[in-house]
């Protein structure tokens, strides 16, 4: 079952967190019609998302034969051992975090421009201290590359985020959470206490 306090409703949160990652994986109907799960790392530029690869392969293959596909980008925040709500149960150990879903249809770009500006945004992402010319469609030492590598951008037909951080406990139960995290101290547990604090004041289904 779904746990509706966990779905996010604010687009500009989703978007927030897919701008913040730069890895996901990408599931479609493989050549040999069994699904196909590729992690690979994307941007996401102007609502859409961007990736990039070899003209060849399984990937190409399986998505110029049925292009719609579905992208997931996970990042777990912190493990909630059981303990720290029951001294007894194993039941309460979880996982807080954030995920989005996005299903579409894959395009390959063919415009050169359009190329070069999301192969940037890529690079961007991943060597933010910049060190190289500019990727520009019009600067000829780029041309050969941009002619020898696929950019591919799926277009999303549906987006659903799901952000757990406690947002089903009690005020009481949380706090109890929250206070387990400080004293644990481990990196995340103080951004996992913002998140669960932040949560609380925007859900309405917790237990009183």
């Amino acid at each position: 079952m779904r746990r509706k306090e966990f779905e996010v409703s604010e687009p500009e949160l989703t978007d927030q967190f897919l701008a913040e990652r730069n890895d996901g994986v990408l599931t479609f109907n493989g050549p040999d019609g069994w699904p196909k799960a590729v992690p690979l790392n994307y941007v996401f530029k102007d609502r859409v998302i961007y990736f990039h690869g070899s003209k060849q392969g399984e990937k190409m293959k399986g998505l110029h034969r049925d292009p719609r596909a579905e992208f997931v980008v996970y990042q777990a925040h912190a493990f909630i051992p059981s303990y720290f709500s029951d001294p007894y149960l194993a039941c309460p150990a979880t996982v807080y975090f954030r995920s989005v879903r996005i299903r579409g249809l894959v395009t390959q770009v063919e415009d050169s421009a359009e190329k070069a500006t999301a192969l940037a945004a890529l690079l961007k992402n991943m060597q933010p201290e910049g060190g190289h010319a500019p990727i520009d469609a019009e600067d000829q030492r780029y041309s050969a590359s941009l002619r020898g590598v696929a950019v591919l951008r799926l277009d999303p037909d549906e987006m659903t985020g799901k952000f757990k951080f406690g947002q089903n406990l009690s005020n009481q139960r949380r706090e109890q959470v929250a206070q387990s995290l400080e004293q644990r101290g481990l990196s995340g547990d103080a951004d996992t206490i913002k998140r669960m604090r932040d949560s609380a004041l925007k859900c309405p289904y917790g237990e009183s």
